[in-house]
């Protein structure tokens, strides 16, 4: 299916790169980090979603996902047909840290060169802002589509997911038949995401004095224990899947290591209760059900291995007390690997859409980590394409900042990526 170049031109000639910039700067300057004890949260940026969508004459739609929480649903219905697509961008943004760190305001949307520098500029109001300005272009262009456009401007992207699930729960994605994730990717387009399984382990053992050891049962043994089978795990499984072409090498990496897992910790003081948290990320064909077997099995082994330790020491020292040894696994969150067939409508516009903006041949490539998109592919089995501006390594970092240029190439990206998906057979 050709699009007539007139079609093409009409569409890119209402992208508005000032109102692009100056959205993004207002979406920046709003502090959105959920942080209920400084009172703040998604809303304000809402706020701002939801009137400039109003205004470019949108259906708008405001779901109190969770106080000061709001999900924002644009919808517009652009002509006949069974096709939605969705764009879905998250309000929400990490802390900015220490602020003393950052050379710029980190909510102060400043503009350097052609860098807009502050928390969320790339990780992802940017891209919000530039799949907002898409919509209203094709709205404004009056170019014949065939099917519905959908903005998901959610909340909690960054912690829980809270505003996909809600979304999806609320039936919002029921008649959705592909989705752009926009999030930053530096331009490439890609069509997997590593699974991402969290998971906790508690070891209850017994506190006593460090000066007076063994009246207790430290929790040290069956930590280290863990940690080492945990590496264990992760070898197993490079051996057994091998570093995806997209997505790299899966992994187990314990992140948090809490020894007491409460209260202050005490150079004197033997932890009776430690915790390991464990951020586990997988590629896909490796099975989920199966991780968490191989977790339990692990806590199992480990508690029975340092119970045999315990037991061979105090017969050693001629020793008798109460070696009740605890190790409780919890899995924590579970998010599976998604994977787009390339040959997907959406996929080949996205493409197509690159290719006419660029110039050049486009770059798939994986997500390390998982989106909102991730549920709606593991849920609602919505093909699903991740792409925008910013490079990948900026987000969650001090200076955080997204390119303008590329940032307004994103924009016409995006239009071009629904007007072929949405383009009527014909072309016209």
């Amino acid at each position: 299916m050709e699009i007539p170049q007139k079609v093409i031109d009409k569409v890119l000639s209402h992208i508005d790169t000032e109102e692009l910039i100056d959205l993004t700067g207002r979406l920046v300057c709003t502090n959105t980090v959920w942080d209920p004890a400084a009172g703040t949260s998604e809303e304000p940026a809402a706020k701002v979603v939801a009137e400039w969508a109003s205004g470019k004459g949108f259906d708008v739609r405001w779901d109190e996902v969770a106080p000061g929480r709001p999900n924002i649903i644009i919808r517009w219905q652009a002509g006949p047909g069974k096709r939605t697509l969705m764009f879905e961008g998250h309000t929400d943004v990490v802390t900015p840290g220490d602020a003393s760190a950052w050379s710029f305001d980190p909510f102060g949307g400043q503009i350097a060169g052609r860098r807009m520098y502050g928390r969320g500029a790339n990780d992802t109001k940017g891209n919000l802002a530039a799949m907002l300005i898409a919509m209203a272009a094709l709205k404004r262009s009056g170019v014949r589509l065939a099917g519905t456009i959908v903005g998901g401007v959610l909340c909690d992207e960054e912690d829980q997911m809270l505003g996909v699930q809600d979304f999806i729960d609320r039936g919002h994605a029921d008649k959705v038949t592909a989705a752009v994730i926009c999030e930053p990717q530096d331009g490439l387009i890609c069509c997997t995401q590593k699974g991402a399984l969290r998971a906790c382990f508690t070891i209850t053992g017994r506190m006593s004095h460090g000066a007076i050891p063994l009246s207790g049962l430290n929790s040290a043994p069956a930590v280290s224990r863990l940690i080492d089978g945990l590496h264990l795990l992760e070898l197993e499984a490079i051996k057994a899947f091998g570093k995806d072409k997209y997505l790299g090498w899966p992994s187990f990496t314990p992140t948090v290591i809490q020894a007491p897992a409460r209260g202050a910790p005490q150079l004197n003081v033997i932890p009776g209760l430690a915790r390991i948290l464990v951020d586990i990320r997988t590629v896909p064909n490796q099975s989920h059900p199966k991780i968490i077997t191989a977790l339990n099995r692990l806590a199992s082994e480990t508690g029975n291995k340092v119970l045999l330790h315990y037991e061979a020491y105090d017969r050693l020292l001629n020793l008798d007390r109460n070696r009740n040894l605890h190790i409780l696994p919890e899995v924590l969150s579970d998010r599976p690997c998604t994977l787009t067939d390339i040959n997907d409508p959406v996929v080949t516009a996205a493409d197509w859409a690159t290719r006419r903006i660029t110039g050049g041949i486009p770059e798939y490539a994986g997500v390390p980590g998982a989106t909102d998109g991730t549920f709606l592919w593991a849920q609602k089995k919505i093909p699903i394409v991740t792409m925008g501006a910013g490079d990948r390594h900026v987000p969650h970092q001090v200076d955080e900042w997204v390119d303008l240029d590329q940032l307004a190439e994103t924009a016409r990206i995006y239009a071009l990526t629904a007007l072929r998906y949405l383009m009527p057979q014909g072309g016209k």
